[in-house]
Order: structure tokens, then sequence, then C-alpha cells
């Protein structure tokens, strides 16, 4: 059977990418994901490394600096590679550090982060599995297969003009890395007052703002920073949906910067934002019961709630229900229901130009004038007064 058969078989039962390459030049590779062009060039730039590189019989495992692995053959006169692929699921900071690296925001920062996740991570005993298909077809000892690793270095060969950059993102990720851990690890806290203390006048000057760097940069490296803040806030517990509108909301206030003195500001707002959506979003510290019946709250926010409903999905009778969220939240369910309707209609009166008919219906009180005697019991503003007041 040819090799190039075989390869085909293992990507069609493993989904595993491989490419094939003759006299150094590639003849042929399975689709990836829509991926960044200069990530893709740079995987294939380490790529063609290996293939240039790899001109005997040995079997190579090989890992780059992206955490990615590789199977690398040569069979008949050609390379063949299988991968990316991962050996392990510690790839969070390889996501990271090549965010950092590339300066992705937006959707290209999500194209790295979801090819990373849709990445298949293989064991030791799959990769022997498919070497031992792949030298099935020849005439090799299987019982004595050996699988050499390697660890793929920077390349050399880099053009004189591009060595001030990639020297200078060296310097920049190495001189972040404190810092960047400092401000997360503020954030998976939920630190309030570590977030409202921090000095951005002085880290500035180290991470956000620095010297050579243009505004729009400056911008960028905010729209990274809210990235960063809002993976760690999920990762803490904040829910996904709350978290999207959190970034949304930052996000517009990074557009609307219009002087470098600015950006300080907004640093400390996306620090502090996502401290507090941690700590008063998540649920760490509540019984598994409660934890149900708040999740339950929020995923049906915009849907009438009733006791019975909470008490079917869980389980247990309405009494035993009451009398458990009140014992340990101080209030009853019926209290923080509307509590989360307001809190989620505040967002809404700041956020988008609904009319009070319109919050009131999309949350599902009986009518305006419920919505609204509801809301200025809760903050003491009605709905059109919070609607003009200064935002926060």
């Amino acid at each position: 059977m040819k090799i190039e058969k075989i390869a085909y078989n293992i990507y069609y039962m493993t989904n595993i990418s491989f490419s094939i390459y003759e006299d150094n030049k590639k003849i042929y590779e399975t689709n990836y994901p829509v991926l960044p062009e200069v990530f893709v060039n740079d995987i294939n730039l380490q790529k063609q490394t290996i293939v240039e590189n790899h001109k005997d019989s040995k079997i190579l495992r090989i890992q780059d600096n992206y955490g990615f692995a590789f199977l690398c053959f040569y069979l008949s006169n050609k390379n063949i590679l299988f991968g990316p692929f991962l050996i392990n699921d510690d790839y969070e900071h390889h996501i990271n550090q090549n965010i950092l690296h590339y300066r992705f925001i937006n959707e290209e920062a999500r194209m790295v982060e979801n090819f990373y996740n849709t990445l298949k991570i293989l064991s030791d005993l799959q990769q022997n599995i498919i070497t031992s298909i792949v030298l099935s077809h020849g005439d090799f000892d299987l019982d004595s297969i050996k699988i050499y690793n390697v660890q793929l270095k920077k390349f050399n060969n880099i053009n004189s003009d591009e060595v001030p950059l990639q020297n200078y993102n060296a310097k920049h990720i190495e001189n972040s890395n404190i810092i960047e851990e400092t401000l997360l690890n503020i954030v998976r806290n939920g630190d309030i007052e570590s977030a409202n203390s921090m000095d951005f006048q002085q880290l500035s000057a180290q991470h956000l703002v620095y010297r050579n760097n243009s505004f729009t940069n400056m911008k960028t490296s905010l729209m990274i920073f809210d990235a960063l803040c809002n993976r760690e806030a999920i990762k803490a517990g904040v829910d996904q949906i709350l978290a999207y509108k959190i970034s949304n909301n930052l996000k517009f206030h990074i557009s609307k910067i219009s002087v470098s003195s600015e950006i300080r500001t907004v640093a400390h707002k996306i620090l502090t934002t996502y401290a507090k959506a941690v700590k008063e979003y998540t649920l760490g510290n509540y019984s598994s019961n409660i934890r149900k019946i708040i999740l339950y709250i929020r995923k049906n926010l915009t849907n009438r709630i009733s006791l019975d409903d909470i008490a079917k999905e869980l389980f247990i009778t309405k009494e035993h229900l009451s009398r458990l969220f009140k014992k340990e939240m101080g209030l009853t369910i019926s209290e923080y229901i509307i509590n989360t309707k307001i809190t989620e209609a505040k967002t809404l009166l700041k956020q988008t130009d609904y009319n009070i008919l319109d919050i009131a219906v999309l949350l599902n009180f009986a009518n305006s004038s419920h919505f609204s005697n509801s809301f200025k019991k809760v903050t003491g503003f009605s709905p059109s007064d919070y609607r003009k007041t200064p935002n926060d």
C-alpha cells in the first residue's frame, strides 16, 4: 500500500492532519482550520525546517515552541509529517504567549484559541499505534520501534531586518510575564482591594505604554489585556455570557480612547471590572444546591421563574428549597430573582437603547409599572433616571 494511502487512512481514523514532502517540496497537505496568515506561515516554516533536516530512517517526535508536536517519517524518499497535535492538556500558556507575541486581537485571537482547543491530545500509546500503521507496509521490526524526541529550537535563518522586531517582542514578553501573572492573579482571586490599589502609572511604563510604541499598539495591548482577563474570569467561574457582555462593554471604552493618558484609566477599569465579576458572580463558596439554584435563575432570567420550576429541577420540595436558600443567602428566592433581574436591567439601560417597556417584557416583568416600581425599590432610581446617571 502506498504511503499516501496509509496517511489518508490515519487521517480519517484520527483527524490528525498530515503533510507529505518530496525533495523538500510540499506535494500534499490536509487543510488546516482558518488561522491568521502570519501564524500559518511560521508553522509552515517550522515544518520546512524539519523536512530539510530529516533524511534518515529515524522516527522523530518533534516538539516546537508553540507546544505543537509532529510525528515525522522519512520513507521512500518522502517526508511524512503527522500533526500538529498535543501531548498533554497544559497548553494555556502557549495560547497566551502567541496572542501577545503576534499581537492578535478579536477574531484572530479567537482563531488561535479555537485551534488549540480542537487539536487532538495523543498519548504515547496512540503515537506508537500511528507509527506501527505507517511502518506496517514495509519490512520493519515493529517490536523494536523507537521514537526519538527532538525539541525544535528557534530558527537561525532570520533575515537581519527581522531581528530587531523579534528581539523586541521576546524582550517585551519576558518583561511582561511577572506583571501579567500579578494582574491575572488579582482577577482569578476576585481581589477587588488589590485591583483598586494597583498603580497603573508605574506598571504602564513597563507593560502597556512603552517606549517607541504607537498609540494604536497601546490600544491593541489593552484589547489583549481584556482577552486575558476575560479568560481568567471564565476559568474562575464567571458565566460565559456575562463575561462576553463585560468584554463588549470594555471594548467600547477602549475604542473611545483618544489620548494616551486614558490608557491607564481603562486598564485599571478592565482589572477592577473582572475582579469584581469574579468576586460577585462566582459560586465556589456556595453549597451544591445553592449553586444549582443560582445557575438556573441566571440561565432563565428572561423567562418566568417559579419556585415550583426550581424545585422540580433540583428534585426537592419547595419548602426545603426555600429554607436552604434563605439560610445560606439571607434573602428569599423571590427577592434574589428580582435583584438579579434588576442587575441585568441596569446593564440594558446603560448599554442599549431599549425602551422601558422593552426591558420589562424581555425580563418577564408583569408590566412596565411592575418593572419600574421594582427597579426603584432596589436601586433608589427610576429606570429613566438611572439611564441618565454617569457610567461607572
